[in-house]
């Protein structure tokens, strides 16, 4: 179990070791940076490391949540610029999901915790996103109440939430052999995502 930081300094240094982990990874990869890697691009001692986290894992945990954090703010941040709640269903969710899609290509340490998809704890990331994305959802479908029944809503969300995450990374992992775009992906699922959400006959 690691150190909980209550003092400035030790939040600081806890954001230190943060920032060199994700560093490392981009560099190295998951499976060649050690915790002596991180300590040395943090600047600080293994000691020092060791005083605020055990071990490697627990430096992924954190990690895994602070990214979870960062992606829900600036899923959140161009969201709200968008006015995400005025437009049509498949117009909001053909948008995030082209942005997520950039948004991880663009980024290093994304790009390996990709590749790396099997042997991180995701747990860390996937469930806060799964949970941001549903208090997002729930805004928008409050606004729209008329055009979706609000039936099994929370449900159909889980569902819907989780396949095109998985979705997106199985795509970006085999990317370079396939021949779909990125548009056509998100067309094709914010084509499921309105058919699952969209009233029944």
């Amino acid at each position: 179990m690691r150190k909980i930081p209550k003092q400035k300094r030790s939040r600081e240094m806890v954001e230190r070791l943060l920032e060199a982990t994700a560093a490392t990874l981009a560099e190295r990869g998951l499976e060649d940076t050690t915790t002596n890697h991180i300590a040395d691009t943090a600047g600080v001692s293994i000691g020092s490391l060791y005083q605020y986290f055990p071990d490697k894992e627990a430096l992924l945990d954190a990690l895994m949540e602070r990214i979870s954090d960062k992606i829900s703010s600036s899923f959140r941040e161009h969201a709200t610029k968008l006015e995400y709640v005025n437009f049509d269903l498949k117009t909001v969710a053909n948008y995030l999901i082209l942005y997520g899609i950039d948004a991880i290509k663009t980024d290093p340490l994304a790009q390996e915790i990709i590749n790396s998809w099997n042997s991180l704890p995701l747990e860390k990331l996937l469930d806060p996103l799964e949970k941001f994305f549903l208090s997002m959802a729930q805004p928008y479908f409050v606004h729209h109440y008329q055009d979706y029944p609000i039936q099994h809503l929370e449900g159909k969300l889980y569902v819907l939430i989780n396949s095109t995450l998985f979705t997106v990374v199985r795509y970006l992992q085999s990317e370079p052999n396939t021949t779909m775009s990125e548009r056509k992906l998100a067309h094709i699922l914010s084509d499921m995502i309105v058919a699952l959400l969209a009233p029944q006959p």
